[in-house]
């Protein structure tokens, strides 16, 4: 790709248009949790699109290996088809501060045709990697002030937890996950976003700017 950019004979202007939109189009950024953790980490990327492809953000997301006892908490409750408040692999808080740049990426999977609201509610959605599941969730928390007054916080949460089945899938995927088994992809799960969750995006950097 360089090395045809470099062969192409366009003038100064029409090279530099070029590139600008060739460094638009193609993005990564990463989001690091709240906590200042940095093994919980999200990294949203973008590759250049021909005419005819879809636009998509493919996402890496870094699976937190729990301590003995917790997995094992988890891997019991998974196998009665419950879930851990935390996921199986912990959670990442996204920042408010990183709202502009996670809008960057619903604007560039619908074009900008779409606003993000500035008012929002409480909201929860979910959407899949291969083997696992994603729950996003904003919301709401009344805190006591020293003086006795009481102040609402916000936070958005992504936790990450291994896909339900039947129970003989459950079997197979618990006692993957007790040998330390995280994805088919290694520690970083991987999952896309298309045009159409966009909408998702957006509603999250709604979230953000509440916060």
């Amino acid at each position: 790709m360089v090395f045809a950019i470099n062969e192409l004979p366009l003038g100064p202007f029409a090279k530099s248009n070029y590139q600008s939109k060739f460094e638009f189009m193609e993005k990564t950024e990463f989001f690091i949790c709240k906590c200042h953790d940095v093994s919980h980490q999200l990294v949203l990327g973008t590759f250049e699109p021909t005419e005819d492809e879809e636009h998509v953000v493919y996402g890496c997301f870094h699976l937190v290996h729990l301590e003995f006892w917790d997995k094992l908490k988890s891997a019991t409750k998974y196998l009665f088809g419950r879930k851990r408040k935390d996921g199986d692999f912990d959670a990442l808080l996204l920042r408010p501060e990183d709202a502009d740049r996670l809008e960057w990426f619903a604007n560039f999977l619908d074009g900008g045709t779409s606003v993000t609201d500035k008012a929002v509610a409480p909201f929860q959605f979910t959407f899949c990697s291969k083997e696992n599941v994603y729950e996003v969730a904003f919301e709401a928390y009344q805190v006591t002030l020293n003086d006795g007054s009481i102040h609402s916080e916000y936070e958005i949460s992504v936790c990450v937890s291994l896909k339900p089945g039947n129970v003989f899938y459950r079997l197979y995927r618990t006692a993957k996950y007790l040998s330390g088994y995280c994805s088919c992809y290694g520690d970083f799960d991987s999952f896309e976003f298309l045009p159409t969750d966009a909408a998702k995006i957006r509603i999250m950097v709604s979230g953000l700017r509440v916060c």
